[in-house]
This record gives structure tokens, sequence and C-alpha cells, in this order.
């Protein structure tokens, strides 16, 4: 019974440790394949053309606080074309958008010659609409739906939690994409795209002595969007809930802001006009 005891222990350690090991080593190929399934089949992807989603959205600034705004949000795409807008009951913020033709990235201004701080970071990161990482699946031209012409590399950065719940990392970076920090989380269970978050560090400033400088410190920014209660919709599963949150932390203290959006409506395959698609003629 000793040498039972001792040989048959061992023997269930390793194997325990092997079924731990081999989750832990999946291949970034197999979670974006996995994840390509958990929104719908083959031939479903490919039958996309076009996608609206619409909603009710709330802007909250979190820190310093203040009343939120309310209205509707709209995200529509047709191939590579992208378009994201905001229309709110707010006087100081009525409005936002982006937009990505195919070619050039634009955001409009939230007042004349202004735009937001949302508005800012996006104008001033272009990959998050150029290479349609911005709003996840919910866009035709996802970044993962067609990878024969992705220059995107992709590393594994481990398993996290969110909310309780385990996540596979991935990090997605593109040459000359700039100095954002881009990490993707995937549920370790289904497989669906959760979260994006998009990091930066802005440089402290210079003063014009070395004392001044040394007052200075450097902005921390970062983006997050979740994605959660996902349903069918159109033969696809896709996320009802979208959140976006922006921070800054540095020389001014905290800033957060939250966009909640609740998405009640889909159109597929409708024609788009490419006009939909450039926020400078709107």
């Amino acid at each position: 019974m000793k040498i039972f005891r001792f040989t048959v222990f061992p023997l269930l350690f390793l194997f325990l440790f092997s079924i731990s090991t081999f989750a832990q080593k999946i291949k970034v190929e197999d979670i974006i394949a996995k994840h390509l399934d958990s929104i719908g089949t083959a031939e479903k992807r490919t039958a996309l053309k076009s996608l609206i989603a619409v909603g009710e959205i709330t802007v909250q600034s979190i820190s310093p606080k203040n009343l939120p705004a309310q209205g509707r949000i709209v995200m529509a795409s047709a191939g590579t074309k992208n378009f994201f807008g905001l229309n709110l009951n707010s006087i100081d913020y009525p409005s936002e958008k982006f937009s990505f033709d195919g070619k050039k990235a634009n955001v409009g201004y939230v007042r004349v010659g202004q735009r937001s701080l949302l508005g800012n970071f996006i104008l001033s990161n272009g990959l998050l609409l150029e290479e349609s990482l911005l709003g996840g699946t919910l866009s035709t031209s996802w970044a993962f739906v067609d990878m024969t012409d992705n220059k995107a590399k992709f590393s594994s950065e481990g398993t996290k939690k969110i909310d309780g719940k385990e996540v596979y990392a991935v990090g997605y970076s593109v040459k000359g994409g700039g100095d954002v920090d881009v990490t993707l989380y995937f549920d370790k269970e289904t497989f669906r795209h959760v979260r994006s978050e998009y990091k930066r560090i802005a440089s402290a400033g210079i003063g014009r002595t070395p004392e001044q400088s040394s007052g200075y410190s450097e902005t921390r920014i970062k983006l997050t969007e979740d994605f959660s209660d996902f349903k069918e919709a159109g033969g696809l599963m896709l996320p009802h809930t979208y959140r976006i949150i922006y921070s800054t932390t540095g020389q001014n203290g905290t800033n957060e802001i939250q966009w909640n959006a609740k998405l009640t409506e889909f159109a597929f395959n409708q024609p788009l006009a490419d006009s939909s698609f450039d926020v400078e003629n709107d």
C-alpha cells in the first residue's frame, strides 16, 4: 500500500499539472479562432456586409462628479468603414462623432473648433478606428474578422480576472501604430470579447527652468471598452451592453468619464451611403 500511495499520487499531481499547463499555453491563434466561432458560423460572418446598432446611452463624469447626460447612440459599419455617433441632451456635450471611410479616420467637433477629451484621444490614436478596434464585434470589420491582410502582431499576456471571471489577455500591436498599448480580453469559457484596454503615457511638461520641470509629472491615460449581455441578433452573438471608460491621472489629479449604452435595435445588410462615414461632410 505504501508503494501504491507514493506512486499514484505523484502521477496524479503530474496529470493535473499537465492539464493546467496546457490550459495556460493555449496559442493566440487558437484563442482568435475560438473567438470568431463564438460570434457565429463562418457562413454568417461572411454574409455580414453591414451592421447598424442603436440604443440609449448615459454619459457621466465620475471624477469630478457631475450630472449625467442622456441620449442615443448609433454604431454603423460596412466593410472596412465605420461610424460612431452620439446625440445628447447636454449643452456642453451635445454630440460625439467618429468615422473611418476606409482610408482616413475623422473625429467631429463637440463645439466649434473644439473636440472632447475622448475625441482628442481617438484622433491622436487613429489605429483604434483604422484597425477596427473601437466597438469590437459591433463592427463588420472587427480586427479579427479578416486576418488575411492584418499586419498586427499578437502576443499572449496570460490569464487575468475581470469581475471574478478568468479571461485570456492578448496584446495587439501594429508597426507605426504610435505609443498606445493595446490589450484585448476574451472570456476563458466562451471566448467572447469582453474588454479592450488602451493605455498611453504622456510625458511630463518642460518648464523654463529645471526647478519648474521637476514640478511636472507624466499623465497616464486609459481608455477601456467593456462588452456584456451577449444575445443573438441576426444569427450572430453580439453584446447588448457597451461601456466606455476614459480616465487620466497626472499633474491635475484624476479624471474619469463613463459612457454606458444599452443597444436595443440591430439592422443587418442595409445599404449605407459613403457619406455616412464622412464626419467632415456631416
